[in-house]
Parts: C-alpha cells; sequence; structure tokens
C-alpha cells in the first residue's frame, strides 16, 4: 500500500514534527511489530526476531511444532504473547524470547474457534470466542474469568480481525462494524466509527490506524479522525508507533525515525 500526502499528529508532539532516520533493518517479505522500549520483532512464518533500538539483533525464537505465528502481542516487552490460530493455541515469550512457560492448548479451555487473542495488564489474555460469539478474560493461571454477552447482534455476524487492550478496555475491530469497546469487564460499552485495513494501535488518548491506504488517527476524546503525514518513504506496506519513535516497512526494509520535538 501507498501512503502519501497526509498530516501527522502525535500525541505531546506538534502536527508538523519533524523526522529524523536514525536506521533501517533490511528485511522484506515480513510483517512485526514494536515495543514501548523501541524493540522491533519481525516475524516470518513460524520464527520470530529481535532487534534492540540500534537495530542489532539479540534473539531468534522458532518452534516448527506449532506452525506459523499467527499474531505477536509486544506490549509488555518482558511478557510477549504469541498466538499460533492455526493449531489454536498461545504462547509466552520473556525479553530473551525464551519460552515464560509450556504452550498453553486453547481447546484445553474450551475453546475451540479463538479468532484473535490480545495481552491483559492483569497477566492474563482476552480472546474472542468464535464458537460462542464471545470476548473471554483468563487469568494468568488459566481461569475465565469474565466474558462478553454474545457480540454477533453488533456485528452482523462479521467476525472480529484485531484486539488490544488499553487502559483496562478491550478494543475489537470487527471489519464493516468498526471498533467494539469493551470495560475490564467484558461489558460491551460502544462502537467506535474507526475502520482499520487491519490491525491497530490504541495509545492513551487516540487509536492509529491504515484505512484505504492512508494513515489516520482517531481521538478518543473528541471522537473525531484526523490524517497523519509520514516521512518520505516510497511504497511503504506497514507502520507502527512509539511515543518517540515511527516504523514504516517497504520493501528494502523497516525504516526507523525518531520524532524530533521543536
Amino acid at each position: 500500500m501507498i501512503l502519501n500526502h497526509i498530516i501527522f499528529s502525535l500525541l505531546l508532539l506538534s502536527a508538523q514534527a519533524p523526522f529524523k532516520l536514525v536506521g533501517t533493518i533490511p528485511v522484506s517479505d515480513t510483517d512485526f511489530r514494536t515495543d514501548p522500549m523501541g524493540n522491533v520483532y519481525v516475524i516470518k512464518g513460524n520464527r520470530l526476531i529481535k532487534y534492540n533500538n540500534r537495530q542489532e539483533k539479540i534473539a531468534d525464537y522458532s518452534n516448527a511444532y506449532l506452525g506459523e505465528i499467527g499474531s505477536l502481542d509486544a506490549t509488555d516487552p518482558l511478557r510477549l504473547l504469541i498466538h499460533y490460530k492455526e493449531f489454536n493455541q498461545l504462547l509466552w515469550l520473556d525479553n530473551y524470547l525464551l519460552e515464560l512457560r509450556s504452550p498453553v492448548f486453547l481447546d484445553d479451555l474450551g475453546v475451540d474457534q479463538a479468532e484473535v487473542i490480545c495481552a491483559s495488564s492483569q497477566g492474563g489474555f482476552w480472546l474472542f470466542n468464535g464458537l460462542n460469539n464471545q470476548i473471554q478474560y483468563f487469568d494468568v493461571n488459566l481461569n475465565l474469568i469474565h466474558e462478553s454477552i454474545p457480540i454477533n447482534p453488533f456485528t452482523n455476524n462479521n467476525k472480529p480481525v484485531a484486539m488490544v487492550e488499553k487502559n483496562r478496555m478491550v478494543y475489537v475491530h470487527v471489519p464493516k462494524t468498526g471498533i467494539l469497546t469493551f470495560d475490564r469487564y467484558g461489558t460491551y460499552s460502544k462502537t467506535l466509527p474507526v475502520f482499520p485495513d487491519n490491525v491497530f494501535q490504541v495509545t492513551d488518548e487516540s487509536i492509529f490506524y491504515t484505512a484505504k491506504k492512508i494513515f489516520c488517527k482517531y481521538d478518543l476524546s473528541t471522537f473525531t479522525n484526523t490524517l497523519v503525514n509520514l516521512p518520505e518513504v516510497n511504497e511503504i506496506l506497514d507502520i507502527r508507533i512509539q511515543p518517540d519513535f515511527i516504523y514504516l516497512l517497504n520493501p528494502e526494509g523497516i525504516h526507523i525515525y525518531q520524532i524530533k520535538v521543536n
């Protein structure tokens, strides 16, 4: 996707904040995530590679028995959550990409169809159970603690494709519906008119996402959308942001820009 000619606005930064290229990680044909410490996680099939904030490779993890990595939640750099959707399993890794415990077989928890999963600041995880159309919270001991009512009346039976927890709220992206929000107990709150192409990020005050090849910011206090200006990089395929940096993936690699405050 090509993302051009848009206005950048990030929390605590001016709309015209300049950018300084600090490095490039030379990878291609890949997916990636970032964490608040500035680390970058490159996902290639069943392999996860970690780079530090100096673009140095520091760890590598793979497990051929679990299949390809479906998603990675790097919200907590000390407790990464991987979802192996094909085999209905999840796994926690530490900051060295070492297993914190054995893989969790979600079938053993009574979950046959975990469509999407995200980590929780409470130590457990949220998932969307496609069999009963509920979001469910399991604690660190794998006990089911909270669950929503079936959400299909709100979604016209469309399935979620991404889920994020932030500030004890859960945000669930359902194509053609928007982003559904739930409180820490799984109680439905409202649906936001935000329609990402796929994944999205939530900060304290905003949702950042790509929609129809344009990078956008949705303000959670004013309920308004603004377009986001980016560094001049050709053929942008994916974008991630952190408080001081923006990460742009194109066929040449992941370009890391520092956001300079005037």
